[in-house]
């Protein structure tokens, strides 16, 4: 016990100045008596001059001296001194990734990490606080540092393992910089231990404490599904799946990919372990629809039993040919699979808005065009009326300096050998930008506003080698994705849960409904053409509505890593004495002052009551 004011023990002196005044004798006057009689016994009770015995049967004056020793020690703060645990505030990552799914006896992988994540909440000391991070495909913390505890329980019992791979890393280094290097501060990490993509981030360097969750280890999933349309059949489609075994024995696996209920193919594969199996074959689709891959076996992971694919007819475009004749660009637009072009001699700014309700691409090739608001174009050998291509006379023979090749349009488009005879001399401003600089000139050049894509080709082709390229039917085929990139997107109809996925609207819309694997319907504001759909987080058939136009997404996993759910490199579990050199037991102080006060309040009232019985 510690005393942190001693000072105050001079107000002891205050004892003997009670003892003084309550042993004092009155001072006695003569008084005549007729006898002494009766006065022999008073005498004997007033022989000394101390009074000793008076003392002791004085109660006030005893439980006066008890009131100033109390109030003494009270005022001297006394504090008990006890040995306390060394505690943080506490950062903790619960792993919400598909593989937290997994089966164990006691339950999924999941549900105990979240009882786990519980218990470490309830002890958590007083006075301490709690930050919940989500390690999902992106990190979310669920919330920041607090010490309500009700607050914390409600944010964990809520959270639910997603379909999606989990990025562990970058939510421990989110998890990291909310340390900020303190010593009072630990990351816990709550997971299976399967992070494959840690990289060079050591757990155990970092002083960070891993709960690894055990159970589950008998997996088979699908890791691959694609479909390819084969050119020049109507009905004929070229479709890829992988199985692999993940368990530790052999697995025998019935496999099937269905249509609707028709059955596509239908296959028994025997499986070692760690064995993969890739199939290859051409189906017959008379229909179109969603296509179901499924292999019925009974382990421990059900989340990668089941893929899905789309078979989407090609998407047409139309293209609307404007202005002079081009042999190359004709033959080349009617030679693409889905391509289907009108060709018209000119058009009016009172018949462009009905065209392009038409069309999905116009080319106006050596014509001037009306003024362009919304819509897809390419310009060819002309500008729009547009100051934002500005144009000084013409080039000859310009020499290519330079050329965007990341942007869509001169993907894998090679202009080092293009030769042109003459050029008009372009000057894009403002948002307009050059993508391929010539002397002189931009040869080729884009505007991109949410409403217009307008692509401006500032030369003949006639009067170039262009068209006699391998560069020309890439450019025309980047032109076309980049004008209506859904007609690619179209054959494969998939993502990996998680990630982020592009809508395509053929006409302007507004609002998009949109059906979620369960069966859920939503509406969405649509701001933008492509819409960005970034609530694909459960494996299963989405499907988007908007007026008359529909879209199929299939949502899988096919992520190894993620269906590999008891991988060799798992993290071991990491305690406060591997995971870090925490801090020593520490001293922790109890105030006594108040039970010496209440005490105090005891003997005051006590000598009230003493008081009114001697009354």
């Amino acid at each position: 016990m510690l005393w942190l004011y001693p000072t105050a023990f001079a107000l002891l002196a205050l004892i003997p100045l009670l003892i003084i005044l309550h042993t004092l004798r009155r001072r006695r006057r003569d008084v005549q008596v007729s006898t002494l009689f009766l006065w022999e016994s008073v005498a004997r009770e007033a022989h000394g001059t101390l009074g000793f015995h008076r003392l002791v049967q004085n109660l006030p004056l005893l439980l006066q001296i008890l009131l100033v020793l109390l109030l003494t020690a009270g005022l001297a703060r006394p504090v008990r001194t006890y040995p306390v645990a060394a505690s943080k505030d506490v950062v903790l990552v619960l792993d919400v990734s598909a593989s937290m799914q997994a089966r164990t006896p006691q339950g999924t992988r999941f549900a105990l990490a979240q009882q786990q994540a519980l218990r470490l909440l309830d002890q958590l000391p007083h006075g301490r606080q709690m930050a919940v991070i989500a390690a999902g495909r992106q990190p979310r913390v669920v919330t920041f540092f607090t010490e309500d505890k009700a607050l914390l329980r409600q944010a964990i019992t809520a959270l639910r393992a997603s379909d999606a791979p989990g990025n562990m890393r970058e939510a421990l280094l989110l998890a990291l910089s909310f340390t900020q290097g303190s010593s009072r501060r630990e990351v816990v990490v709550i997971g299976d231990g399967a992070y494959p993509h840690l990289g060079d981030l050591d757990l155990r360097q970092h002083g960070i404490r891993h709960l690894r969750i055990e159970g589950g280890d008998t997996n088979v999933g699908i890791t691959r599904l694609a479909f390819r349309k084969v050119l020049d059949a109507d009905t004929d489609y070229e479709m890829l799946v992988t199985v692999q075994n993940f368990s530790a024995h052999p697995m025998t696996v019935p496999l099937r990919v269905t249509l609707w209920r028709y059955r596509l193919l239908e296959r028994v594969l025997q499986l070692a372990p760690g064995q993969q199996e890739t199939l290859v074959a051409t189906v017959a689709a008379e229909r179109r629809g969603v296509a179901t891959a499924e292999i019925e076996v009974d382990d421990d992971f059900a989340l990668d039993n089941r893929a899905y694919g789309v078979l989407a007819a090609p998407a047409q475009t139309w293209v609307l040919l404007v202005g002079e004749s081009n042999f190359f660009l004709e033959k080349l637009l009617a030679a693409t699979p889905g391509v289907l072009v009108n060709v018209v001699p000119g058009v009016t700014a009172e018949a462009l808005p009905r065209l392009l309700e038409a069309n999905q691409l116009l080319i106006f090739n050596g014509v001037p065009p009306p003024p362009l608001h919304q819509g897809n174009f390419l310009l060819i050998n002309t500008v729009p009326p547009d100051a934002r291509f500005a144009t000084v006379g013409q080039v000859r023979k310009p020499r290519i300096l330079d050329w965007d090749s990341q942007h869509p349009l001169l993907q894998f488009v090679d202009f080092s050998e293009v030769q042109v005879e003459r050029a008009l001399a372009i000057r894009p401003q403002g948002e307009a930008r050059s993508l391929v600089d010539a002397e002189g000139t931009a040869l080729l050049s884009v505007l991109e506003t949410p409403s217009l894509r307008l692509a401006v080709l500032g030369f003949d082709l006639l009067q170039s080698d262009f068209p006699l390229r391998v560069a020309f039917p890439v450019f025309m085929r980047n032109v076309l994705r980049w004008v209506r990139p859904q007609q690619e997107e179209a054959a494969a109809g998939q993502i990996q849960a998680g990630m982020p996925y592009p809508v395509f609207f053929d006409l302007p819309v507004r609002q998009v409904e949109v059906q979620d694997p369960q069966g859920k319907r939503r509406d969405y504001t649509v701001s933008g053409n492509p819409w960005w759909f970034t609530e694909a987080e459960r494996v299963g058939v989405y499907i988007f509505r908007a007026g008359e136009q529909k879209r199929y997404l299939a949502v899988n996993l096919l992520d190894a890593a993620e269906s590999d759910i008891n991988p060799a490199n798992k993290v071991p579990p990491l305690g406060p004495e591997k995971a870090s050199a925490l801090p020593h037991d520490s001293m922790a102080t109890a105030p006594l002052w108040p039970y010496l006060l209440l005490g105090a309040v005891g003997i005051l009232l006590g000598e009230w009551l003493v008081w009114c019985r001697q009354g």
